[in-house]
């Protein structure tokens, strides 16, 4: 199949797929409208001056502010845009096009079929554990032991849940990942990281309280991020990988670490001006132009020319700001922790994982700064710190660039 052939599939699929959510536009905004009203009583009730402040309290938020926000925003927009923009126009010209489309996001540039690391769910867990096995020893350990617990659902099958998640057996200690593979990256990319949150749970497992054994959102995520970039050096070690599919998965994950940050700031930026602005946030007209203006303040390159009757109404997909105000910045913030974490092991791999371990087992008994610095890291919001993630990122891709081909 040609490239051209696969951007107009790509195309038609985005168009279909779009005007059916464009069809859902009015009882979104009537939903949207109902929810909004609860929301505002519920902080009354509370005592609370708005809905913001109900849920920072609700989130136990209290090691940073919504100033915070606001300057890991600009930081984004002035640090990491510009990297995502160089990004995108490597993609173009690859692509042989003028302007990046939104459907220009879901092909190969290169016109490469998908990878396919393995076939049977055996091969992807026989694969994980090879690649922790040389993260640590320890935590190749960790993994071995659940594949021979049987606490490990890998396989996609008729009637099964979607999604991937680990959860925690209290009674017995032990950690459950869940998932549906079907043979393709970005499986090995989810077993990584909810083997992460399953190795968090398991460094916590002396800890007497079940409060203890709760960190905040803004540290859990470490140590699944984090585990994606630790492990990723060993992919090609795996059985799974070439190293030229290794170094060209690898330039996969930092390519969307870079276009992630962006989208985590408009999503944030986008509910903090909801809520700044009852009036306004009110009304879903209003909220759909305010998400078209954040949009193309944080996502400048992709364009929507002749198709701007799609970009307003992005929110009403993105589920975290119907169900759960507020919730989304934190993968920003431990994403910038785990290329912290990354840093530290590109140096020195196994003080990295020392100092990553140990703060995955201080569970909750810690402040939020504290368990990033025990981590070898910063809570951070600031331009200096992205700047030097950014760079970090982009001199890694261009040295994988060689051996990707």
């Amino acid at each position: 199949v040609s490239g051209h052939n696969i951007l107009f599939a790509c195309e038609v699929s985005w168009r279909l797929m779009r005007e059916r959510m464009l069809a859902d536009k009015p009882a979104i905004h009537e939903l949207w409208r109902k929810l909004f009203a609860l929301r505002r009583q519920v902080a009354a009730n509370a005592d609370k001056p708005d809905t913001r402040a109900y849920v920072w309290e609700q989130k136990s938020r209290f090691d940073y502010t919504p100033r915070d926000c606001r300057v890991f925003h600009t930081s984004i927009e002035k640090v990491v845009v510009p990297a995502a923009s160089r990004v995108y126009e490597r993609r173009r010209k690859r692509l042989g096009i003028e302007t990046i489309r939104p459907w220009d996001e879901y092909v190969d540039p290169l016109g490469r079929t998908a990878l396919r690391p393995f076939r049977r769910v055996t091969q992807l867990a026989s694969g994980a554990a090879n690649i922790f096995d040389r993260v640590d020893p320890t935590l190749g350990q960790y993994f071995r032991t659940m594949m021979a617990e049987n606490l490990l659902d890998l396989k996609s099958r008729k009637h099964k849940a979607d999604g991937a998640f680990c959860a925690f057996f209290e009674l017995t200690r032990k950690p459950f990942v869940f998932m549906n593979a079907v043979g393709i990256h970005y499986d090995v990319q989810t077993l990584l990281h909810e083997s992460g949150h399953a190795f968090h749970s398991l460094e916590m497992v002396n800890l007497p309280y079940g409060m203890q054994r709760n960190p905040p959102m803004e540290f859990q995520e470490i140590a699944s991020l984090g585990m994606e970039l630790l492990a990723a050096p060993y992919l090609a070690d795996s059985g799974l990988y070439t190293p030229a599919e290794a170094a060209r998965a690898r330039i996969e994950t930092l390519e969307d670490i870079l276009l992630g940050w962006p989208y985590m700031a408009l999503v944030d930026a986008f509910q903090h001006w909801i809520y700044e602005n009852p009036t306004r946030g009110a009304d879903p007209k209003k909220c759909d132009a305010k998400w078209s203006k954040l949009h193309a303040r944080f996502i400048p390159d992709v364009d929507y020319s002749g198709i701007e009757i799609y970009r307003p109404t992005q929110w009403h997909h993105q589920g975290h700001i119907l169900q759960s105000p507020f919730y989304y910045i934190e993968y920003g913030m431990a994403q910038l922790g785990a290329v912290q974490v990354w840093a530290n092991a590109l140096k020195d791999q196994a003080a990295a994982v020392q100092s990553y371990r140990h703060a995955l087992s201080l569970g909750a008994t810690a402040s939020l700064p504290e368990l990033y610095a025990a981590a070898g890291a910063k809570l951070a919001f600031d331009r200096k710190t992205l700047q030097s993630a950014v760079d970090l990122i982009e001199t890694q891709i261009a040295e994988l660039e060689k051996v990707a081909g």
